[in-house]
């Protein structure tokens, strides 16, 4: 039971941050309203960290000692993909980030 709940739980999670840095590549991070831009970050790194953590959690929960390398592998993805950006290159590391997301999404449900 409570490992149905984590699983949901981080699928909502994995869920809201895709969508939020889709959306955000895609309208957010062009308008000129810092107050408005800084909120959004703020939000999405809130849910990056409890994706993360729902992440470290699943590891400590799921039985197999596979199971637990790959989700540790989820949760420190995205930080680990964002000491490798340049400016020049950002745009292509959302895309693996996004699809990293999606994966992990796919690989709790299944």
């Amino acid at each position: 039971m409570l490992v149905n709940v984590v699983k949901y739980l981080f699928v909502i999670a994995a869920v809201v941050v895709a969508t939020m840095m889709t959306y955000g590549k895609l309208f957010v991070f062009k308008k000129r309203e810092p107050q408005f831009i800084s909120d959004y970050c703020a939000t999405m790194a809130g849910f990056l960290g409890g994706y993360s953590v729902l992440a470290i959690v699943l590891a400590w929960l799921f039985p197999s000692t596979t199971a637990k390398f790959v989700m540790l592998w989820f949760a420190l993805a995205p930080f680990l993909i964002g000491l490798l950006v340049k400016y020049h290159t950002e745009k292509y590391y959302t895309i693996v980030q996004i699809i990293l997301i999606l994966i992990s999404i796919a690989y709790v449900l299944v």
